[in-house]
């Protein structure tokens, strides 16, 4: 069947799609399959196929040889077979067909449950796609390192956390993808509507209080420029705890629905982050902070002070007691960040303090206590 299907292909065609037919049937006679393998990969992408064929091609082709190449490489083809088919119901049939021809390989079926969720994604199959996701989840821990595999799991698990508007995990996915790829290779608005999706789940996502690794992430420059740089403005905000800043910009962020709709939950947020900056900047021995101290950081009566300072204590963002006599918060610790260039700076410059404070409690114990100090 094979046989006769490439010698009707290379009747039927002229020039220099007769000869890749022919380079094929000779690759498919000498039975050289990992060639074979490379050349289709090359020619599902022709323009020859621009118009369909590509169904035929596998059914009257591949399938001849499916089973002696490799797993991976035979369901990259598939995928692109599947774009040709008419309906996502018949694209999923074939590709849940496929999976079980691969079954034993967990790199070439994490990467066709990834493609059969997008599906159920895409026929709002929410269930069936969390399901998958979940067994597809399960196989990628069997895979060492990051492979394309990895990228096209975390592709499609932030494309369902986007749809059921889980902020959270879908910045962790999203920021894991972008890990696993070239984002130069992707489209530059693909990259610019990346950093932005990206930039509102730092903002709206539940326990996110870092954005020190996202500001420093090389896709967020595409936003430069673009009616969407604000959002990058409104990021340096929030890791500064800068509650001024965020409300000179409060004409752009409440032009977006889910920072508008979310107002309330984003305030408390930034109102936290003023206070571990706050603590941050605070050098060690002076970390008994005053209620009208964080008052004004924050920006909120100091009645609410002692609300802001338990909520920050209940999610582990600092350390400490709260003294409600004396209307103080005694903090000693704040959670590790990823640090601005301005931070690092302040914390550089914190340093440098305390090499002179050593500096001068060494000079000084030297004077009244010079045989300690004999080399």
């Amino acid at each position: 069947m094979a046989s006769a299907y490439l010698e009707q292909q290379v009747a039927k065609n002229a020039g220099s799609e007769t000869e890749v037919w022919q380079q094929l049937e000779n690759l498919y006679t000498r039975k050289l399959w990992h060639q074979l393998t490379i050349k289709l990969l090359e020619v599902v992408n022709d323009p020859m196929f621009a118009n369909g064929g590509l169904l035929e091609l596998y059914e009257s082709f591949i399938t001849d040889f499916a089973s002696r190449i490799n797993p991976v490489s035979l369901v990259n083809l598939c995928l692109v077979v599947a774009t040709q088919i008419a309906t996502p119901e018949d694209a999923l049939a074939f590709l849940i067909n496929i999976q079980s021809q691969v079954e034993k390989s967990d790199e070439a079926t994490v990467l066709t449950m990834a493609s059969v969720a997008e599906l159920y994604l895409r026929t709002e199959q929410l269930d069936q796609c969390k399901s998958i996701l979940k067994e597809a989840a399960a196989s990628l821990e069997k895979i060492d390192g990051v492979t394309e595999m990895h990228g096209a799991y975390y592709r499609v698990a932030a494309e369902y956390q986007k749809h059921t508007g889980d902020f959270a995990e879908f910045y962790i996915n999203a920021l894991r993808f972008l890990g696993c790829i070239d984002v130069e290779q992707l489209p530059v608005d693909q990259q610019v509507q990346r950093a932005f999706d990206l930039s509102l789940a730092a903002l709206l996502g539940e326990g996110i209080y870092n954005f020190g690794e996202l500001l420093s992430h090389p896709i967020m420059k595409v936003l430069e420029g673009t009616d969407k740089a604000w959002v990058v403005e409104l990021l340096y905000a929030f890791n500064a705890g800068d509650l001024t800043k965020f409300q000179a910009l409060s004409s752009s962020w409440e032009s977006q629905p889910d920072l508008k709709t979310n107002a309330l939950i984003i305030q408390e947020k930034i109102r936290l982050l003023a206070l571990m900056e706050a603590v941050f900047k605070s050098p060690p021995h002076e970390r008994d902070l005053p209620f009208e101290r964080v008052a004004n950081a924050a920006q909120i009566p100091v009645d609410q002070v002692e609300h802001l300072v338990m909520r920050a204590l209940a999610l582990g963002l600092v350390r400490g007691t709260i003294d409600q006599v004396s209307q103080v918060a005694k903090l000693n610790w704040v959670q590790p960040r990823v640090l601005d260039l301005q931070q690092i700076s302040s914390m550089a410059a914190r340093f440098g303090d305390w090499c002179r404070t050593v500096d001068q409690a060494s000079t000084s114990m030297a004077g009244q206590a010079p045989e300690l100090f004999v080399l």
